[in-house]
């Protein structure tokens, strides 16, 4: 299983469709250390999409809070849901247990499938919502 950036992800807002090209650029990494069983690229990108999630997740919720998103609460939450699941999976891989492959190959699904599905749909949504107010995004 495999992603990558193409111009039907992108919003319309450039800072946002920047950080997520490189989000799932690294998803993408995941995706191939898990195929090549390559637990210390499997780490470090999750070390990765751990800090770059949360400063990509402020950004957006930055831009919702100052232009009054009515569903704001809502999609911090799966923000939320998401940095929680990354979480789950950097203990596993830098605890003493280690991940499986089925748990990486699970996780790996889930983070290409939650990408894609929150890229397309929820941060598109953001874009047509505040692009229908007619002023500049704050």
């Amino acid at each position: 299983m495999n992603i990558q950036w193409t111009d039907d992800l992108a919003i319309g807002i450039s800072v946002i469709d920047e950080q997520h090209k490189t989000l799932i650029s690294r998803a993408a990494s995941f995706s191939r250390a898990v195929e090549s069983g390559n637990k210390k690229q499997m780490e470090d990108t999750v070390n990765y999409l751990i800090a770059y999630a949360v400063q990509h997740f402020g950004a957006e919720e930055l831009i919702m809070i100052r232009n009054r998103y009515d569903r704001f609460k809502e999609h911090r939450d799966e923000h939320s849901w998401f940095i929680k699941k990354v979480f789950d999976v950097h203990a596993k891989l830098t605890g003493g247990e280690g991940i499986s492959r089925p748990d990486a190959e699970e996780f790996r699904d889930m983070l290409l499938n939650w990408m894609l599905d929150h890229i397309a749909v929820k941060d598109k949504h953001i874009a047509e919502t505040l692009n229908s107010f007619g002023g500049p995004l704050r």
